[in-house]
């Protein structure tokens, strides 16, 4: 059930959805998200409707009655969206069948469909894209104090609004906010830590985008965990490497080929390089190799139709902590294929257009929004998404798509000004 505070608060984000400009419209869900706990949710007719799905109700109310539904063509990035939610849903009804996998998967493409299509309809050009992450910004900013009193005395100011705690480990506090966990909380300000830096260094409030990058930091580093830090960690050698962006490809096929090479010396499988990772003290880096070693095991158990089950492949495997391992469990290698080539044509449609802008600043701008997604692909590695986190990933895709809109907007520009877009001509689109 729902908090009547939580509830109060909803509804009145839902009316501000309903009442805001439309360059405003992601502004509701972005506080939702940072400031109210997931848990809540009110339940009509074993139907949850939590607080996201609640403004995904009001955000499509506001387009029908004031007729602001813009025709999309769907693109490349679309389709392949669709295949992936649509294609997971149908193989874990078909492995469940039941009614009971049925509604659950329903409410799962509410969610990612719902949220996707309202944020395609709202982000059309840079300015929506820069105006997303700069309120983003501004809640990394209003976050902090809170953040600051759960380190500093154990104690979440947000179980006012929902039923979230503070655990410890070894002797530390894992913050968590109003988030379901410490790990979704750093991941969600870890994965926005290079967009802030980008954002730094292209708008002329440097000192706001500096402070939010600060808070990102912090915030991170409250959560003693090693998955937000490894994964800050890694953003942080991503980033220098935007004066060779454009050798990308060859990179990441470098990379495979040093991956596979390590594979065939070493005693144990590659990916046993996870158990390593111990970067506060108690990590559980072996429980996620583990987890990765027993799916390639399992194989033939999950790879048609998934599984229902992986609690008998090894002591605590019932917890998928592992977003790759998630998609295939849940949806067979079909799934977890599409999922992978979604996040890959992800970076892809980012970097493609980096390259391709004339402003130094927004080329610098589009690498950090790339890395945020390589960010959340090595994220992946260490948990399933599950929570608040969910709604910046589908965030993030939304603006995939609408920046692979704009790179197909400008290809119809006279052939002088292909290679090098303009600033401004030909960053709004529909």
């Amino acid at each position: 059930m729902i908090y009547e505070t939580t509830f109060l608060v909803t509804l009145a984000l839902a009316g501000m959805l309903l009442v805001v400009p439309r360059k405003y419209f992601v502004l509701p869900f972005i506080l939702g998200t940072c400031f109210l706990p997931a848990d809540q949710r009110i339940i009509i007719a074993d139907l949850d409707f939590t607080v996201l799905r609640i403004l995904v109700v009001a955000g499509v109310f506001r387009l029908w009655l004031r007729r602001e539904t813009r025709a999309i063509r769907p693109n490349t990035f679309d389709k392949l969206l669709l295949a992936w939610a649509v294609t997971g849903a149908v193989i874990y009804v078909a492995q469940w069948q039941d009614t009971r996998s049925f509604i659950y998967k329903c409410g799962v493409l509410f969610d990612v469909l719902g949220m996707y299509w309202l944020f395609r309809q709202n982000i059309k050009s840079l300015d929506d894209i820069v105006l997303s992450f700069k309120a983003l910004a501004g809640c990394a900013l209003l976050l902090v104090p809170f953040v600051a009193v759960e380190w500093a005395t154990g104690k979440n100011p947000f179980v006012a609004l929902g039923t979230v705690g503070t655990t410890v480990r070894e002797g530390h506090y894992r913050c968590q906010a109003c988030f379901p966990h410490s790990i979704m909380l750093g991941l969600f300000w870890g994965t926005l830590l290079p967009v802030f830096v980008g954002l730094a260094v292209r708008q002329e409030k440097k000192l706001f985008y500096v402070a939010a990058s600060a808070a990102c930091v912090f915030i991170v580093s409250s959560t003693a965990s090693s998955t937000p830090i490894g994964t800050l960690v890694a953003i942080m050698l991503l980033l220098p490497l935007f004066p060779y962006r454009r050798y990308g490809r060859r990179i990441a096929w470098l990379m495979c080929g040093c991956l596979a090479g390590l594979h065939l010396v070493m005693q144990a499988p590659v990916w046993h390089l996870i158990s390593r990772v111990n970067m506060v003290g108690g990590s559980t880096g072996w429980h996620r190799y583990f987890l990765i070693d027993q799916a390639v095991k399992h194989f033939n158990e999950w790879a048609l139709l998934g599984t229902r089950n992986t609690a008998h492949w090894g002591r605590g495997l019932g917890d998928i902590t592992n977003q790759y391992v998630a998609e295939a469990v849940s949806g067979g290698l079909v799934t977890l294929v599409l999922f992978v080539c979604l996040m890959i044509f992800a970076a892809k449609i980012l970097g493609s257009y980096s390259l391709r802008l004339a402003s130094k600043a927004n080329q610098w701008l589009m690498w950090c929004i790339c890395v945020s997604v390589l960010g959340h692909c090595i994220a992946f590695l260490g948990v399933g998404y599950f929570g608040q986190i969910r709604m910046l990933l589908y965030l993030m895709f939304g603006i995939v798509a609408a920046v692979y809109e704009m790179s197909h907007a400008s290809k119809r520009l006279p052939t002088r000004s292909y290679r090098k877009i303009p600033d401004g001509a030909t960053l709004s689109v529909g």
